[in-house]
């Protein structure tokens, strides 16, 4: 699948755009502050219902708009169809339309537009907390398999009813079932993400050119339980809970659990994070994007879309061009904004340009 067509109105600076867009490879450039970004962040709130940029939409809607509005066409090449989609949000209401039909859940309209984003703070990946190493396995999971998203949704619910029996004395008597049931999803849970993982490490392959001066990373992850816990033996957890029962009642909330893994990214068995300068840990978080995006488009009809802001951010020259030559093998469709109209030059005739000025883009 590719987008053929998108149209953005009162995003930031962007009043009312609307763009035919290239198959593969599609270039914005201009000043800084012109709304390069904003098309991307667009996009975002497109295929993922928010911005990557900030979590409040009162930020994201245009001065004097009452809301933001986001829509495309989308191709399926292997099935020859074609159909719009789209959302609409204000601070106090969400609105999903695909093929013409509402929708209720951001889920249903995300199956269709399996994006990477690839961003100056993409870093965070690396450096910033547990929880976002989680969501990027777990957008793997969301779209290789199709039970995952209705396990993740259920743990979260059980989750969030034994973390009130655990604040709440008066709920305390529904803790040993609320922790039964927790303890039931852990296996499939951990499953999902394990398989996952291998999909991962076989996309890394991808970006072997591009990793060859920060060198592919080991992958480990953890279950969220102590070591020496398996995950899939719902005795070991039982007492694992059993064992820990007064922590959790004086902290309040669930310490154990898959709310707790961690993806651990290793250079020569030690963290990425301690051993790696700045701009080996801008690659290695590029290198993980890009196979993420081909380990969730690895089908015909899951060809995915990778969106990289600010093209030459923190890589020199020689880092640039081994990042053009994985981006120009790779068959997902590319969004890729640049302050430099120079970088776009390898691209030659491959490519469908755009100019940006003030919110205002025309097509070059």
């Amino acid at each position: 699948m590719w987008l053929s067509k998108l149209t953005i109105q009162n995003c930031r600076i962007l009043d009312q755009i609307d763009l035919e867009l290239d198959q593969h490879a599609n270039f914005l450039h201009g000043a800084n502050a012109s709304g390069k970004s904003s098309v991307l962040e667009a996009l975002a709130l497109l295929a993922r219902g928010r911005s990557f940029r900030t979590p409040r939409i009162q930020e994201v809607i245009q001065r004097g708009a009452a809301e933001v509005t986001v829509s495309a066409r989308v191709e399926e090449g292997q099935l020859a169809t074609s159909y719009p989609l789209g959302i609409s949000k204000n601070p106090g209401n969400t609105r999903i339309r695909i093929n013409h039909a509402d929708v209720q859940q951001q889920a249903e309209l995300s199956a269709h537009i399996p994006l990477t984003l690839v961003h100056p703070g993409s870093v965070e990946l690396i450096t910033g907390s547990p929880a976002g190493r989680r969501a990027f396995l777990d957008w793997i999971a969301f779209y290789r398999f199709a039970d995952f998203h209705a396990t993740w949704r259920q743990y979260q619910r059980v989750l969030k009813q034994r973390n009130v029996c655990l604040r709440d004395p008066r709920q305390r008597y529904a803790l040993p079932q609320w922790t039964e049931q927790l303890i039931a999803l852990q296996p499939a849970l951990y499953r999902f993400r394990i398989q996952a993982l291998e999909a991962l490490n076989l996309a890394l392959q991808t970006a072997n050119s591009l990793l060859e001066t920060a060198s592919l990373p080991t992958l480990q992850l953890s279950s969220g339980f102590p070591q020496g816990v398996n995950p899939h033996d719902q005795t070991a957890l039982q007492q694992c809970f059993q064992d820990r029962q007064e922590a959790e009642l004086k902290q309040g909330f669930s310490l154990y659990g898959a709310h707790r893994a961690d993806l651990h990214i290793l250079l020569q068995n030690i963290p990425a994070v301690r051993v790696a300068s700045r701009g080996q840990l801008k690659l290695l978080a590029v290198g993980l994007l890009l196979a993420q995006s081909h380990a969730v488009s690895e089908l015909p009809t899951k060809r995915g879309i990778i969106a990289i802001d600010d093209l030459a951010a923190e890589l020199d020259e020689h880092n640039q061009e081994a990042l053009y030559q994985t981006l120009k093998a790779t068959q997902q469709q590319l969004f890729i904004t640049s302050t430099r109209p120079d970088s776009l030059k390898n691209w030659g005739d491959q490519a469908r340009v755009f100019h940006v000025k003030q919110g205002r883009i025309t097509a070059v």
